[in-house]
């Protein structure tokens, strides 16, 4: 049975507990709590959260190789 992991104090020295930031992936970006996810957060760009399909109209297609 897989456990959970257990809950860490946040490395920005709160001493608050601490989760994972993700990207629109899904990967870690870095663990947050309640007093820095914001300041964390700033150090990305907007579409690290949203993705960057948006940012275009074309439809992405497979190459032919």
């Amino acid at each position: 049975m897989c456990m959970p992991p257990e809950p860490k104090p946040c490395p920005c020295g709160s001493g608050k507990l601490s989760w994972w930031m993700y990207d629109c992936y899904g990967i870690e970006l870095d663990r947050v709590c309640e007093s820095c996810e914001d300041k964390k957060r700033k150090r990305y760009t907007p579409e690290t959260f949203t993705g960057y399909r948006h940012l275009t109209d074309e439809p992405i297609e497979p190459e032919d190789y």
